[in-house]
């Protein structure tokens, strides 16, 4: 059972929209940073950075919230990498603030776990009461504020977009000190999002999280319940199927016995899914497309093959790379469970245009 504290994360929760893939305009109002949180956990890797903004004046930073189940997120981050290196030397930092999407997201191992696995040179601050996504009124994954070198917002951006526009906003701060800052080259302005990149399937979540589980044999069953499923029929696009026992969780379901399994129906390039097994267990996931094993010019980096087929081992909470299509195409996944514990709480996807998406 949750405690109450792991309640209340989850009831603020469901005021988050999920991982923003695009679609919101640049916010350019200037105020003052609100300081980080009290409650606020410093993951600090090598020299120990400063806990307060006011640390920071005098540097151009870039706030980044993160979520480290987050596909958009990850495919971030090679972004603020080239950006980090690149401005660095003129006075430009990042300070990576994770808040979590699951209940996965809220225990700080897995966050420090995923920094390291990610490569992330910044610090990080793991926003455990979720006093900092309040304070700068995030709503979505990932979100990034500009600061000028007096500790205000200059410029907010939601989602992937607009990275012409940051950057170039980065580069104007910079130049006030140091105006040899613009002869370092710009990136160059790539939209992922353009309508030849395709429209994939929609972000996917199962158990109760959000209201918008696409379990669509759920049969009016809630959070907590224990049961047998048996699928009447193919899922649509964007649904989901159980068969075998699962328990319904608030933020996804879990594996109750040897054999159970799950069928999503997607359009994509790529899919992804947010899964975790039982601490300590590798519990292995047999995988399928449309009713044959997945074939490897299909599968994504975390499929393995033997004699059986195609399957991954489920051994952590975090974002497992399951599908990577040579052209986007409409498939049924399926995942058969040889073990009891696994957790699966969604399925996000990539286009055409999203296949750089290991930082």
């Amino acid at each position: 059972m949750r405690n109450s504290r792991q309640v209340r994360i989850l009831v603020l929760a469901l005021f988050i929209v999920g991982c923003s893939p695009a679609f919101a305009p640049v916010d350019w109002k200037v105020h003052a940073a609100p300081d980080f949180g009290a409650g606020d956990v410093w993951l600090d890797q090598g020299m120990p950075a400063p806990h307060h903004i006011s640390g920071y004046r005098g540097h151009v930073v870039l706030i980044d919230f993160w979520e480290f189940t987050c596909i958009n997120c990850i495919r971030d981050f090679a972004i603020l990498k080239r950006w980090y290196t690149k401005y660095r030397p003129y006075g430009f930092e990042v300070v990576g603030v994770h808040f979590g999407e699951f209940a996965i997201g809220f225990k700080v191992d897995n966050v420090r776990t995923a920094a390291q696995r990610f490569r992330l040179p910044w610090p990080i601050v793991a926003d455990q009461n979720g006093e900092m996504w309040k304070a700068y009124a995030a709503n979505g994954w990932p979100n990034r504020y500009l600061l000028n070198p007096q500790g205000e917002i200059v410029m907010k951006v939601e989602g992937e977009r607009n990275n012409l526009e940051m950057e170039t906003k980065i580069r104007e701060l910079l130049a006030v000190a140091h105006p040899e800052v613009m002869n370092v080259s710009l990136d160059a302005d790539e939209d992922g999002f353009k309508a030849e990149c395709g429209t994939p399937t929609q972000e996917t979540f199962l158990g109760e999280l959000y209201g918008r589980s696409a379990v669509d044999d759920i049969a009016g069953h809630h959070t907590g319940d224990e049961a047998d499923f048996l699928p009447p029929h193919s899922p649509p696009d964007g649904g989901v199927m159980l068969a075998g026992r699962w328990r319904i969780e608030h933020d996804g379901v879990t594996s109750e016995g040897h054999g159970a399994s799950a069928e999503i129906r997607y359009h994509a390039r790529s899919l992804y899914a947010v899964l975790d097994a039982p601490a300590g267990k590798k519990v292995r996931i047999d995988l399928f497309e449309d009713g044959s094993p997945l074939p490897k010019d299909n599968s994504g980096a975390d499929v393995q093959f033997d004699s059986k087929g195609a399957y991954m081992e489920v051994d952590g909470a975090h974002m497992y790379y399951i599908v990577r299509s040579p052209n986007f195409s409409a498939h049924l996944l399926g995942l058969q469970s040889e073990g009891s514990g696994v957790i699966l709480h969604s399925f996000s996807y990539g286009n055409n245009c999203q296949l750089e998406d290991r930082p």
